[in-house]
């Protein structure tokens, strides 16, 4: 059996998001950085992909840092995953077309997760 493995840069953008949804409110990246035990070189470079795939907001300035862009409720982290995976397909019911090898589109639970 042959196991799928995240990279370490997918790994801490979860970390990110997991924290950012914890907290509820503003955050620096240096905060970010510290309690999730991510090197602080890597946080900016994980957020602005975050912020661009709308899944975090940044605010600039002297009291800015990063906030959740939605709720935590609306993250997946298949999204989190696709965001920073090149190339990531766990299952084909999760392509575009619906897909489903057990004819279940409607009702299949592994799409709804």
């Amino acid at each position: 059996m042959q196991m799928m493995q995240l990279n370490v840069t997918t790994d801490y953008a979860i970390r990110t998001v997991l924290y950012l949804a914890i907290k509820d409110e503003l955050a620096t990246s240096n905060e970010i950085a510290m309690a999730m035990g991510i090197p602080p070189s890597y946080v900016l470079k994980i957020t602005s992909k975050l912020v661009v795939a709308g899944i975090i907001k940044r605010i600039v300035g002297a009291q800015g840092g990063f906030l959740l862009a939605k709720k935590p409720t609306e993250i997946s982290l298949y999204e989190i995953i696709n965001v920073l995976e090149a190339t990531t397909k766990l299952n084909r019911c999760l392509e575009a077309g619906r897909y489903c090898s057990r004819f279940a589109t409607e009702n299949c639970p592994v799409r709804a997760f």
